[in-house]
Parts: structure tokens; C-alpha cells; sequence
């Protein structure tokens, strides 16, 4: 397994999560990104090679980057008027936003979506297993993992 942790893989990012009675305030995280995967190691005795997954991972964290993060499945998303996204009581300028592919905002779901990119963009044949954990603070971290073909 190799693992990929910390530094440029921290992001600042804002987001308020939706719950049964509505958005939770607007707040902000140092998000810490964790990515494991798990293969068997070639003949030159690597799993993969760390410089794409590096690039990749970068790119995939880069739009979130110093961005309040928008689910784009949420319901009351009104992107209609032009340079301004609103979502329950939330009015933001669009170019502080990211809308992201997700019914929410959680911790959980942009875990899924930044693994999905992840592997969507960098294919990495012989790998078994991928898994990111994504803190939010030092004492909460959401882990998703993806068994690969």
C-alpha cells in the first residue's frame, strides 16, 4: 500500500451541510486529504508510480481550493441569476463557489466525489483497493473506499 498525506494536500474550503431541519450555518475546515491504494507491486517493485497519482490529486483538490463548496443536487439551488449562486438562505458571488456533483456537502459525500475524480483521471492498473480519508479537524475524518477490477 502506499499512502499520499498532508501539505499540498490540504485545502481550505467553506460549506454549510444540509440536515433534516435545514442547512447548518456557513463554516470553513482546513480539509486534510488521505489517499491509500492497495495493489500488488510490480516488477520494479512499485504499486504505482507516485508522480501522476501526485498531479492528479492536485488537480482534483485545486477547484476546492479557498471555495465555499455547493452541493449541486440540492433542491433550492438557484444558479438564475448571473454571478450569484443562493441556496437556503445563502446568497454567494459564483466566482468564491464551487458547485460540486453531490445531493450534500458533507464531509462523507466530498470524500466519494474527490476519490471518484481521483480515479476517474489517473487510471492506475494493478491497484486492488483505493481509499481516502478526508479530516476535517484533528478529531473527525470521514473514510470511503473503492475496490477496483
Amino acid at each position: 500500500m502506499i499512502v499520499l498525506s498532508g501539505g499540498e494536500f490540504s485545502f481550505c474550503a467553506a460549506h454549510a451541510g444540509l440536515h433534516a431541519d435545514g442547512y447548518e450555518p456557513l463554516h470553513g475546515h482546513t480539509f486534510l486529504v488521505t489517499l491509500r491504494l492497495a495493489g500488488e507491486p510490480d516488477d520494479n517493485g512499485m504499486v504505482t508510480d507516485f508522480g501522476p497519482v501526485k498531479t492528479t490529486l492536485r488537480r482534483v483538490i485545486a477547484p476546492l481550493r479557498r471555495r465555499t463548496l455547493v452541493a449541486g443536487g440540492a433542491a433550492d439551488l438557484d444558479l438564475s441569476v448571473p454571478e450569484q449562486v443562493r441556496f437556503g438562505d445563502y446568497i454567494l458571488p459564483a466566482r468564491s463557489v464551487t458547485v460540486l456533483p453531490l445531493v450534500n456537502t458533507t464531509t462523507e459525500a466530498i470524500a466519494g466525489h474527490l476519490l471518484d475524480q481521483v480515479l476517474l483521471h489517473a487510471p492506475m492498473p494493478g491497484l486492488h483497493r483505493a481509499e481516502l480519508e478526508l479530516s476535517e479537524a484533528p478529531d473527525v475524518a470521514a473514510n470511503v473506499r473503492r475496490r477496483l477490477p
